[in-house]
C-alpha cells in the first residue's frame, strides 16, 4: 500500500523539488455545513510534547470526553499510564503502541477500534522516515475511509511545520497560492505529502469529515527553549548565527496556544472546505538573537557575561540546544486562523511566551 501511493503521487514531491507552486489549497466547490459534534471519542496520534498538553487540555474542556492515543514504544505506554509524572495518567483513557520499529504492524486491533470509534483526531506524528508518509494514513487510511464505527468522525486536525515554505528571504507568506511551498528538505517534502493526504480524506471521503492543516511555527513552552538551555547555548560568541548581520526571520508558537487552536478548530461548525490549512504562529517573527537576549535578560545574565547581577554563576536545568536545521528566512501570517477559529493567543510574541513561562515558575532560577 506504501509503495503503491508513492508511485501515484511521486508528482507532488517533484514538483517541490523544483521550487515549483505547490497550491495551499485545492480546487474549491461549494462550502457545506459541517455537523456539529462536541468532542466524546478523542484520538491522538503521538502523546508526546505537544500531543501531552493538547490531551491535558481536552480534559480540561471535557472532562467526560474519552482521550486514547498513541506512542511509539511499550516503556512510554507504561510511564503514561503510571500513576507517576505529575499525574499525566489522568489525561488518558487508554493509550495504544503504533509500531513503526519492527513489524511495521501499526496499531494492535484495540487501538484501531480506538481510531475507529473516534469522533476527533489529532495527529503529531511525523512522516514516517523510510516511507515519507503519514503513519496513520500509510497504515490505517482504509480504516479512516471505509470506517462504519457506531461515532460519525468529525474532524481531524494534522500538526505539520512552517517548514514547508523554504526560503523567502524575510517576507510574508500566508496560506494561499500567493506563498509558494519552496523547501527542498526531505523532512518539510514529506510534511507536503502528508497535508496533501490527510485533505484527500476530507475530499474524497464523502461522510462529511472535516480536516485542518496547522503550520506550526517553532514550539516552545515548559521544558523546551531558551528558558530551559545551559548558559553555555546562551551566550552569544557561542553562536555565528546569532552574530549574523542579515536577521532571520522565524515564527514561534507556545505549546499552551497550540492545545487553545486544537480547543477552538475541534467544536466549530466551519463549512467543509476540501481541507483548509492555517498558520499555527505567533504575531511577531524574530531573529533568534532577539529571543536569546530577552532569556538573557529574564535568566539575570548580564550582557557579555554569564554570570548573574550578583556576581555568581546562574545554573538552571534543561540540556544544550540540539543542532537545528535551516528552515528558511520567512514571517508567518496567523490571520486565517484568528478570523475563522477566532483564536486567541496566550503568547502573541516571544516576550509574552517566555515572561508567560517564568512568571508560571517553569524555570529553575538558580542560587542568587
Amino acid at each position: 500500500m506504501i509503495s503503491e501511493f508513492r508511485r501515484q503521487h511521486s508528482w507532488l514531491v517533484i514538483l517541490a523539488c523544483c521550487g515549483w507552486l505547490v497550491p495551499s489549497t485545492l480546487s474549491l466547490t461549494s462550502p457545506i455545513a459541517a455537523p456539529i459534534v462536541s468532542p466524546s471519542v478523542v484520538f491522538i496520534g503521538g502523546l508526546g510534547y505537544c500531543g501531552g498538553r493538547i490531551a491535558r487540555s481536552i480534559r480540561e474542556a471535557y472532562p467526560d470526553c474519552i482521550i486514547v492515543g498513541s506512542v511509539r514504544s511499550k516503556e512510554r505506554r507504561a510511564e503514561l499510564l503510571s500513576n507517576q509524572g505529575e499525574g499525566r495518567d489522568l489525561a488518558y483513557n487508554d493509550v495504544y503502541v503504533l509500531d513503526l520499529d519492527d513489524e511495521y504492524t501499526g496499531l494492535n486491533n484495540a487501538g484501531q477500534a480506538s481510531l475507529a470509534s473516534a469522533t476527533h483526531i489529532i495527529q503529531t506524528v511525523a512522516p514516517i522516515a523510510d516511507h515519507n508518509q503519514d503513519p496513520l494514513l500509510a497504515l490505517h487510511g482504509d480504516l479512516l475511509r471505509q470506517r462504519k464505527g457506531v461515532n460519525p468522525l468529525c474532524w481531524v486536525g494534522y500538526l505539520s511545520s512552517t517548514g514547508v515554505y523554504g526560503d523567502h528571504h524575510g517576507a510574508w507568506v500566508t496560506e494561499d497560492e500567493s506563498s509558494e511551498l519552496r523547501c527542498v528538505d526531505a523532512k518539510s517534502l514529506a510534511r507536503i505529502e502528508a497535508e496533501w493526504q490527510w485533505r484527500q480524506l476530507e475530499k474524497a471521503s464523502g461522510q462529511g469529515i472535516r480536516v485542518d492543516c496547522f503550520r506550526c511555527g517553532g514550539i516552545y513552552g515548559p521544558g523546551r527553549g531558551p528558558l530551559f538551555s545551559t548558559v553555555n547555548d546562551l551566550r552569544l560568541s557561542s553562536d555565528s548565527s546569532l552574530l549574523d548581520q542579515t536577521p532571520k526571520y522565524v515564527n514561534r508558537i507556545l505549546v499552551d496556544d497550540i492545545a487553545g487552536a486544537m480547543l477552538a478548530a475541534m467544536s466549530s461548525d466551519r463549512p467543509l472546505h476540501n481541507g483548509r490549512v492555517y498558520n499555527l504562529v505567533d504575531d511577531n517573527p524574530a531573529p533568534r538573537r532577539d529571543v536569546i537576549l530577552e532569556a538573557r535578560k529574564l535568566r539575570g545574565l548580564v550582557d557579555g557575561s554569564d554570570a548573574n547581577d550578583n556576581g555568581a554563576a546562574a545554573t538552571f536545568t534543561g540540556r544544550s540546544r540540539p543542532p537545528t536545521r535551516s528552515t528558511g528566512n520567512k514571517r508567518c501570517c496567523n490571520q486565517r486562523l484568528k478570523d475563522e477559529y477566532g483564536w486567541k493567543l496566550t503568547a502573541p510574541t516571544y516576550k509574552e511566551g517566555l515572561a508567560f513561562l517564568y512568571e508560571q515558575e517553569y524555570v529553575f532560577r538558580g542560587s542568587a
